[in-house]
């Protein structure tokens, strides 16, 4: 991709909001109202507070929205590019400091964090004048561990996010100031995109809302009235278990894993709105949405296809790293027309016992069953040979067991392909903001890792 004068929008398209009305509430964050002026002052003290000696990337530690601005708007100004990480990691990930390269971690004073080397505290003082990296510049950079648990960095270009906006803003009917009532934090590329992207791309306001019971999450959409909600299908899940009457009209927006089509039609029954659905990656920023159950559409734009040696999903979009080059995706799919259906995680095929098959059919047989509400199959290590072992989630009227499982099982797969261990838990372990964490699962089995997983692999 040529990066011309007059070609793909850099972070330019923030200037307007950022650089803009100082008066403009730009963030409300539990309670605590933001102005882009009180942003770029403490903008002001972030820049600051950066060792002089840092390199071209700083990590920016903190669950706060407001602190996640500030930063990119103060490490922006500085020629520095952002490393987004989740502040619940309880230790350093191997990839975040690299031989020879210096990454200091920022992080709010007023939240003790123990493996940040700055903390800043807001003064009140004077604000910055913001700069915005250009098309080719590196924007931020985010901790990501996809669907494999591998904690790796993903730096993206300003024009990555830029294209993606040109293209899927208008196509969504998100024009114009957005409202935006975001459950995703800020460090994450969901509530990057959705939840500081698109409403400062147009000059709009955000509210980031962490904590509190369904009720309350409820009760913010109805109090609010935003014209977008992003939310992972856990929001989604609880919210139905609270609703009595409709919520107030808006795009209501979903991703990180994959939801459960029960849940999706109760939530469209209670609230009068559908779930859209988002499929993507860190790495390939959006693909396709849908709603309900039915196949996925690509978004305007984006080229793809079936690759025909595994079934993998290949895609190539104006929003990509490598614009002009094919990226392998992790899911497999079935063509159907202009659309496509998503049949699980490509490597989810294992041999056992000389046979070979998917993990993904042993899930969708899993929740065939009325009784199920969430499964999840990981391949382990069994005395030096690969195993199946199912997880599942059982509705809170169902009485099933493990017995029942297998029995059900039996009846819908091939001796061979039914999981050598299977349990009922009362919740899939999950990591980061809903995606499940396997690791955790084979624990629960076996020491040893191996391959596996069919959840698709989603932002």
């Amino acid at each position: 991709m040529t990066l011309a004068r007059g070609g793909p929008p850099g972070a330019e398209r923030l200037a307007p909001t950022f650089a803009g009305d100082p008066a403009h509430v730009f963030l409300r964050e539990n309670g605590d109202t933001w102005t882009v002026g009180r942003l770029l002052a403490h903008a002001a003290d972030i820049a600051r507070a950066v060792p002089a000696d840092a390199g071209p990337l700083v990590a920016v530690r903190s669950h706060s929205a407001a602190f996640v601005v500030a930063s990119l708007l103060a490490l922006w100004t500085s020629k520095r590019s952002p490393l987004l990480v989740d502040p619940a990691l309880t230790a350093e990930p191997s990839g975040l400091r690299t031989p020879g390269e210096h990454v200091p971690v920022l992080a709010p004073a007023h939240v003790p964090d123990p493996w940040s080397d700055v903390s800043v505290v807001e003064t009140g003082g004077a604000p910055i004048v913001p700069a915005f990296p250009r098309a080719g510049d590196p924007e931020v950079a985010f901790f990501t561990s996809g669907s494999t648990g591998e904690q790796k960095s993903v730096r993206k270009k300003a024009y990555q996010f830029g294209e993606q906006h040109r293209i899927e803003a208008p196509w969504l009917g998100l024009t114009g100031p957005l409202s935006v009532l975001c459950f995703v934090p800020a460090f994450h590329i969901l509530g990057y995109i959705y939840g500081v992207d698109m409403p400062g791309a147009g000059g709009g306001t955000t509210i980031f809302y962490r904590g509190g019971a369904p009720q309350h999450w409820v009760d913010q959409i109805r109090a609010r009235a935003p014209k977008l909600v992003v939310a992972v299908p856990s929001h989604y899940r609880l919210m139905t278990q609270v609703l009595t009457s409709p919520l107030p009209e808006a795009t209501y927006l979903c991703s990180g894993a994959p939801l459960d089509p029960v849940i999706g039609e109760q939530f469209q029954r209670l609230a009068g709105s559908p779930v859209l659905q988002v499929y993507g990656s860190t790495e390939t920023g959006g693909i396709a949405t849908r709603v309900g159950s039915g196949p996925w559409r690509p978004f305007p734009e984006l080229t793809w296809q079936r690759r025909k040696s595994d079934g993998r999903l290949l895609v190539k979009s104006a929003w990509q790293d490598r614009p002009d080059d094919w990226y392998v995706t992790g899911d497999a799919i079935a063509v159907e027309g202009e659309t496509f259906r998503l049949l699980g995680r490509a490597d989810s095929v294992v041999k056992v016992g000389g046979r070979r098959f998917s993990t993904g059919e042993v899930v969708q047989a899993a929740l065939a069953e009325s009784g199920i509400e969430q499964a999840h199959a990981v391949v382990y290590s069994r005395f030096g040979e690969l195993a199946v072992a199912l997880f599942v989630v059982t509705r809170e009227e169902s009485s099933l067991t493990a017995t029942d499982v297998r029995r059900l099982l039996a009846g819908r797969l091939a001796p061979f392909k039914v999981p050598r261990t299977i349990q009922v838990l009362a919740s899939l372990p999950t990591r980061g903001i809903g995606k499940v964490d396997e690791e955790a699962l084979r624990a629960m089995v076996s020491p040893d890792a191996a391959l596996g997983g069919d959840a698709p692999h989603t932002f």
